[in-house]
């Protein structure tokens, strides 16, 4: 007996040190600073004004290290680190028509919901990445121009420089370039079932497709369009996506598409079994919705209504049950209306209001059907206005799955992969050039032929007589993924992917 109690305290004891606290630290508010400090129970909310005028509007992430301590945060403009100064070199993070029309002048922030992701840089625990979708002048046949995103960018944050201040290193680099207009955010992602890489996913306009990223160790090694389920049309309307905690379940809700859900691969990084759940009886112009820690029931949040759905349910659809219905008995206007939400590291869910609002909704329960899940209206009073924002998170605890991705191969097929991948093709991604390092030293000095394809594998070009560590310009390339084969004596003898960025 003694002895199981001992390994059941060790077990505990490992668990909370292995859990990462990422995001325990909340930063809202509109032009002051409201604290939400989860490593404190109940959570600690507390008023800081800050130098210069910002505020957060949709697009809002703050990012902690692993023990909770606030390391840098952004509100789709700028990055400020923990003092609240801008990071070297973190002024300007989206060009074009965001920095010019709302983060130069008038708005200080991006506009965009869930337009903002921040993420660890798998196997170097000091640096992070930061996505940004930026706004461009887009327009489809039949449909007037709008400004909507057009590029996903990504920069890196190394927290190692500046005394522990951060830097960012690298920015504005367009890794998706496409039409996102009209899907107005919803950048979102989840861990892959080995519980080190990250699957990031961002959706294409008027389509049933959507972007996968898959950060590894060795940068951003996959870059692909994947399409199921019903196509998302061209009415517009501000909403949200997330991931089921265990990550098995990917969801994106808007006023006029209504409620689209998956099943997800975090292997293979793949979407099926998609489904929609229309709203005929509501009229609503903005939309959020969050998943229990348990990752049962999915909390729609219909503007003036709250719903849940249990996604174990035979029928997802008719499970539907309204948890409560907007009262303005207090509140005089409709700030106080149900919109972004999200999952907390105290097991609640907090939502926020459209508009300028000094509270937060919250679900106590969220783990439980029904009334039983204890949704309090405008129940966390905050100490300034907050406008439309909640941070953006994806579940940084979620671990490996137990079984490993890879089916058993035969014993050929496995000496096949053992013989491939021998070079490492590095920077990935880049911007000018690529260096190709033979890990293996399996040609010893000879020359090798570099062959590269694009996504729809048509050869783009060919250098021959290429050395271990030689530089390949890729200047002239679009930005996007390309594939590469290398070729000796006319033996293919490894073959991998790289990203080209920038223009």
């Amino acid at each position: 007996m003694k002895n199981t109690l001992i390994l059941i305290i060790i077990f505990q004891c490992y668990y909370c040190f292995s859990q990462n606290k990422h995001d325990s630290y909340w930063i809202i508010g509109q032009g002051a600073e409201v604290n939400l400090n989860f490593n404190i129970e109940p959570v600690d909310i507390s008023l800081k004004s800050v130098p210069n005028q910002f505020g957060f509007a949709s697009s809002n992430i703050s990012m902690c290290d692993s023990n909770g301590e606030l390391l840098f945060y952004s509100n789709g403009c700028e990055v400020r680190d923990r003092l609240d100064n801008i990071m070297i070199n973190g002024d300007s993070i989206n060009p074009g028509i965001l920095e010019q029309f709302y983060c130069s002048t008038g708005g200080f922030n991006s506009p965009i919901s869930q337009g903002l992701l921040s993420l660890p840089m798998p196997g170097q625990p000091d640096k992070y990445y930061l996505f940004n979708q930026d706004l461009d002048i887009v327009s489809f046949p039949g449909i007037s121009s709008t400004a909507d995103p057009k590029r996903l960018y990504f920069s890196i944050v190394d927290m190692g420089l500046n005394g522990g201040l951060g830097e960012v290193v690298s920015k504005n680099n367009v890794i998706v370039e496409d039409s996102l207009a009209l899907a107005r955010g919803q950048l979102t992602a989840v861990r892959h079932a080995n519980g080190i890489d990250w699957w990031v996913i961002t959706p294409q306009a008027l389509s049933n497709c959507y972007y996968l990223l898959l950060l590894t160790s060795q940068g951003i090694t996959e870059n692909k369009l994947i399409c199921n389920g019903e196509e998302w049309n061209s009415s517009h309307g501000i909403g949200q996506a997330t991931f089921s905690p265990d990550g098995t379940k990917y969801a994106r809700f808007n006023p006029w598409n209504g409620l689209h859900i998956f099943d997800f691969d975090r292997c293979k990084g793949e979407l099926s079994n998609g489904f929609s759940i229309s709203f005929p009886e509501d009229t609503f112009g903005a939309a959020g919705l969050s998943i229990s820690p348990n990752s049962r029931f999915l909390y729609a949040a219909a503007r003036t209504k709250l719903y849940q759905f249990d996604l174990q349910a035979t029928d997802v659809a008719n499970s539907r049950m309204l948890i409560d219905t907007l009262n303005l008995v207090n509140v005089p206007s409709f700030s106080a209306v149900f919109y972004l939400s999200q999952l907390a590291p105290d097991n609640k869910i907090y939502i926020a209001g459209i508009s300028s609002h000094r509270f937060l909704h919250v679900i106590n329960e969220p783990d439980s059907l029904g009334a039983a899940c204890d949704f309090r209206q405008q129940a966390i009073e905050i100490p300034a206005l907050n406008f439309a924002s909640i941070p953006n998170f994806p579940n940084f605890d979620l671990g490996a799955l137990q079984e490993p991705c890879e089916p058993i191969v035969s014993t050929t097929e496995v000496m096949e992969k053992r013989e491939l991948r021998q070079f490492q093709i590095y920077p990935n991604p880049s911007k000018d050039f690529i260096s190709i390092k033979d890990e293996s030293g399996i040609l010893k000095g000879e020359v090798f032929d570099f062959v590269v394809y694009n996504i729809t594998g048509k050869k783009v070009f060919v250098n021959k007589g290429v050395r271990d560590k030689d530089q390949i310009f890729i200047t002239n390339l679009p930005s996007g993924s390309y594939f590469f084969q290398i070729i000796h004596n006319g033996k293919r003898i490894d073959e991998g992917k790289f990203i080209k960025i920038g223009n």
